[in-house]
């Protein structure tokens, strides 16, 4: 019958508290865990509410998985994380925009780790894959901790009274995985305007990067937008190659969009769902939508970047750009920046580390 496969509900589950810690121990698993699923109920009071952008994604604050003495994932910021699997392939839906006046009205939403390369195969669901994931851990060696959102998280006069979190696992009994997750953030905010390329972001060294998803905010309660850099630049600076650039033409934010249009190309046909849009500075190059409805017209989803480092010249096909051997800042993102007041900018880093029990990953190890 060859390895056996497993799906369960974990025992352990978590109840919302108004900023409240998350802390669930999932081992001990004597499987490869291939994927991760996190269900979050929610129970929800409004009046004449006001959601912000990406209002789901703010009932939990930050996400992290660890064990082994590694951080399997670090999310510092769960809108990062939703937008991360969705441009990936692992989107999960979300429910309706939430009406005025509702009493404890409850809501479902679900986030989906597949720690593999390969969710999908010959164009069906691959949810035992094991081109990434975590080795069969021992009690008390992998945890899942966070934060629940406030109260008010989701909008104003929008109330979470009530909550939980519970959890799923995928596996393969006795299996290893090649590669282990190893996705992190970093939040390298700017703090002064600059010109085109003239703000670099030096890229942390080791592993194997695959991927990059660059998110911007602007404003108060920081809706998702398009209107703080002016461009954008991945930069190997060890060798003094552009690998990837957007805007320099005059300095402004028009000249970053099309960053957006086309690095979402290539995962556009795999949105679930279309995202909420909302743009500010660009109204007069993309008409933008309104926080917290869903708007399936757009082109183009506001303050998002993602990077496909596997897709380059020399790099690994599935795993991307081998950093084993790289110095913190070898590559660099460059972007100029129209707007530093009131602006976040986030970066996740999905990395993968080779997994030295399995032949194949330990073949990418550079010692």
């Amino acid at each position: 019958m060859g390895t056996p496969s497993r799906q369960e509900r974990h025992a352990n589950s978590s109840t919302w508290s108004a900023s409240g810690p998350i802390n669930l121990e999932l081992a001990p698993k004597n499987y490869a865990i291939t994927r991760l699923g996190i269900e979050v109920r929610l129970s929800i009071t409004t009046t004449l509410q006001t959601l912000f952008s990406d209002y789901y994604d703010r009932a939990v604050t930050n996400l992290s998985l660890s064990g082994m003495g590694r951080n399997f994932f670090n999310f510092t910021n769960m809108r990062a994380a939703a937008h991360f699997n969705r441009l990936r392939g692992c989107g999960m839906g979300r429910p309706t925009v939430i009406a005025d006046n509702q009493t404890t009205l409850v809501q479902h939403i679900y986030y989906l780790f597949h720690f593999g390369v390969k969710p999908t195969l010959n164009g069906e669901d691959n949810p035992f894959d094991l081109t990434g994931g975590i080795p069969p851990v021992a009690s008390g060696n992998l945890t899942l901790q966070g934060t629940w959102g406030a109260a008010t998280a989701m909008g104003t006069n929008c109330t979470i009274a009530a909550g939980s979190m519970h959890v799923y696992l995928w596996g393969v009994v006795g299996g290893q995985p090649i590669m282990l997750p190893e996705w992190s953030m970093a939040t390298p905010t700017p703090t002064a305007t600059s010109s085109a390329f003239a703000t670099a972001y030096s890229i942390p060294s080791g592993n194997f990067l695959r991927s990059l998803l660059v998110m911007e905010t602007n404003g108060t309660n920081a809706p998702r937008d398009d209107s703080v850099l002016n461009s954008i630049k991945l930069y190997n600076s060890k060798e003094g190659q552009t690998l990837l650039s957007y805007g320099g033409q005059a300095g402004a934010v028009a000249d970053y969009k099309a960053a957006e249009a086309f690095q979402q190309f290539s995962t556009r046909a795999r949105y679930v769902p279309p995202s909420e849009n909302v743009t500010t500075a660009m109204t007069g190059v993309l008409t933008g939508g309104s926080p917290g409805v869903p708007d399936i017209t757009h082109a183009i989803d506001s303050g998002l970047v993602p990077i496909y480092l596997y897709q380059f010249q020399g790099a690994h096909p599935q795993y991307g750009i081998d950093l084993q051997k790289n110095a913190a800042g070898d590559y660099q993102l460059q972007w100029g920046v129209s707007d530093a007041t009131g602006v976040t900018v986030d970066v996740v880093h999905e990395k993968y580390a080779p997994n030295a029990a399995h032949p194949m990953g330990a073949a990418l190890l550079r010692r």
